[in-house]
């Protein structure tokens, strides 16, 4: 079964708490560079809905390895390292060994499963090796001295290693034959900085790779934890995940590298209704477009949702929170569809089915508008829509991967 979690970060407000109360969310993965593990842990302890079970707290170690970093909340903690180099785990650096410390003890304070602090990776190199030896010495360490039920090696990876399969293969031999306890994976994928109209969209070689990778992990023994997702997580609930995390802003479910840069900056946020049919996070103008072009109805659209039992599809009416709120109801709805299920080959059924089913009515919309020479209009819904062609291509290199008929 497939677990949603809320991604924490910035201005969290009573989020969380609404969500957890409404049964939306089944916990969360606390960022302590937004805020103070003094606020956190009061904060946890005061919610009748957080316990050890479904609290996490991310070390965030890689903030350390990146140059041009916004440390916000980590820079006020005293045994957080700056500027990492591959000698100072060699050395066991005091730097490194005395933040270890504090994240363990920080962590035992909150959650049962301890997350070791892991290194940003793009290739197959000390990053990565390091990495492992880390996680390695953390169990080694704290098994007999702490009360953990679960560790978790943490992995933040660049998109573009997933384009190569042999990267892939090569990981997934790595993790197999040197984590010295077969636990959970906190995976993170690091996208580039480019700007894309359609956030969920992403390189199909690389997105059907990454379901391998945890598909085939998931096989020898490991759980995961999939940090910062967007619509996609519906893909990685197929393929098992145990825990999916997606925040509020798209900054929390969409992770990229450019986010630590001070040169950084951050465009205008627009409001999107999450719809089910649609397998889209999509813009207000582009449901009226579709509803207008007569194609297809309102309840087409609608994901069934509490939101949509008091809301109409306005953007003037509606708040952001009241949009986050009805994100996260839906994706658990779906999320629960394919928990329900515990073949991989009826998985990828339905998954086909509804992305089929999604792309049927963006087509029908897109015939009405291009006859009514709405060049603009279809632009728009085409590129809403491209992210699910990528997902079939996707699957179908996944399945004759892992060799699923």
């Amino acid at each position: 079964m497939t677990e949603l979690l809320v991604q924490h970060g910035p201005a969290k407000g009573n989020k969380i708490t609404d969500s957890l109360e409404a049964g939306n969310i089944s916990g969360v993965i606390f960022s302590q560079n937004d805020e103070n593990i003094n606020s956190v842990i009061k904060y946890v302890e005061a919610n009748e809905f957080l316990n050890h079970e479904n609290t996490f707290i991310d070390p965030q170690f890689y903030y350390s390895t990146f140059e041009k970093s916004i440390l916000k909340k980590l820079g006020d903690i005293e045994q957080f390292p700056s500027n990492i180099a591959r000698r100072d785990w060699r050395k066991k650096n005091p730097k490194l060994t005395d933040f270890l410390d504090y994240h363990v003890e920080t962590s035992e304070s909150l959650s049962n499963t301890f997350i070791a602090p892991g290194f940003y990776i793009d290739n197959i190199d000390w990053h990565f090796d390091y990495s492992i030896d880390i996680y390695n010495h953390c169990v080694e360490e704290y098994t007999d001295k702490f009360n953990f039920d679960n560790y978790a090696i943490s992995l933040l990876v660049s998109a573009s290693f997933f384009n190569n399969t042999d990267n892939v293969n090569e990981m997934i031999e790595e993790l197999e034959e040197e984590c010295n306890r077969k636990d959970f994976i906190y995976l993170t994928i690091c996208h580039d900085g480019k700007a894309d109209i359609n956030y969920e969209e992403m390189d199909a070689n690389c997105l059907g790779n990454i379901l391998y990778f945890i598909y085939k992990l998931k096989k020898i023994g490991f759980k995961f934890i999939m940090g910062y997702t967007f619509m996609n997580s519906i893909l990685f609930s197929m393929v098992g995940c145990d825990y999916i995390a997606s925040g509020w802003f798209n900054t929390l479910r969409k992770f990229q590298k450019n986010r630590f840069d001070l040169s950084g900056t951050f465009g205008r946020r627009k409001k999107r209704y999450t719809s089910i049919p649609l397998l889209s996070n999509i813009m207000f103008d582009d449901i009226h477009s579709m509803i207008e072009s007569g194609a297809i109805t309102e309840k087409e659209i609608l994901s069934n949702t509490h939101f949509d039992e008091s809301h109409d599809i306005d953007e003037d009416s509606v708040s952001f929170v009241d949009l986050e709120h009805q994100y996260w109801e839906s994706l658990s709805k779906i999320l629960g569809d394919f928990s329900s299920i515990d073949n991989i080959q009826e998985r990828l059924i339905l998954i086909n089915l509804l992305i089929e089913d999604a792309l049927e009515k963006y087509q029908k919309v897109i015939q009405v508008l291009d006859k009514k020479n709405e060049k603009e209009a279809v632009t728009r819904i085409r590129t809403a829509s491209k992210h699910l062609v990528t997902w079939l291509s996707a699957i179908d290199k996944f399945k004759n991967q892992s060799v699923i008929i």
